[in-house]
């Protein structure tokens, strides 16, 4: 997968560390990842992460047609949980984040020509996600 393929030819490095920014102001979040998704392959893989050592941007992981890939990936609807039990079955790594101090999550879908083509996650401290910080992570898309 070439990012630049699914976005378009702009400098896809400096777009991720532009939307770092801007997520650092607002919403805020203790870790910031993008998963570019290859439907076709059936593939996510991470092409960027604010945390490279827990959360490495290189490896593909399988896309599981979950309630989760259903609501944000086909009817393209960002998801937020404010716990981990909210978070459910749906983050097999949740060890990992709560152990990074996050037990709040927004997934933000970005969608380019009507398909969803990448998930911005966007993870704080249990409870973090106000209705303004949800607003606020929403917003992050447009970098994309």
């Amino acid at each position: 997968m070439d990012i630049s393929k699914q976005f378009d030819t702009r400098d896809h490095n400096a777009i991720f560390e532009r939307l770092n920014a801007a997520a650092t102001v607002a919403p805020g979040f203790k870790l910031l990842t993008i998963m570019e998704l290859d439907l076709p392959a059936q593939l996510a893989r991470r092409s960027y992460s604010s945390n490279p050592t827990t959360y490495p941007t290189s490896g593909t992981k399988p896309i599981l047609k979950t309630q989760w890939f259903k609501d944000v990936v086909e009817s393209q609807k960002p998801f937020l949980a404010n716990s981990p039990d909210q978070m459910g079955d749906q983050f097999p790594d949740l060890d990992i984040i709560k152990s990074l101090g996050c037990g709040s999550i927004v997934n933000v879908p970005v969608v380019k020509s009507g398909k969803t083509v990448a998930v911005i996650n966007i993870l704080h401290e249990t409870g973090y996600f106000t209705d303004q910080r949800f607003k606020e992570a929403l917003a992050l898309a447009k970098f994309l």
